[in-house]
């Protein structure tokens, strides 16, 4: 029984840690919410931290990032798949929070 409790163990710290798909944080948090947007769930806290998972529409990440400030405000940081968009796109990006 011990030896088993052991293997358990070992196997649950070896996992790897769940990839998002798609991440940002807010300029302005707010109350939580949960939003579907072109294909993601994205689950933002009262932190700001907002996470997204799901396959997402094909299109390119600025306009993705653009279509999530449209929607949620201003961002300082957006990446997805592991990729975070450097400050000039953010720049680029967070216009879409003044339109």
């Amino acid at each position: 029984m011990l030896l088993m409790t052991l293997i358990a163990a070992t196997l649950a710290v070896a996992q790897p840690a769940p990839v998002l798909d798609a991440a940002a944080t807010l300029v302005a948090p707010g109350e939580p919410r949960r939003v579907v947007l072109d294909g993601r769930s994205w689950s933002c806290g009262p932190d700001g931290a907002c996470v997204a998972r799901g396959r997402g529409a094909s299109q390119p990440v600025l306009r993705e990032c653009r279509r999530f400030v449209a929607r949620f405000g201003a961002v300082t940081r957006y990446e997805r798949d592991g990729v975070a968009l450097s400050q000039a796109e953010l720049a680029t990006c967070n216009t879409a929070a003044a339109a």
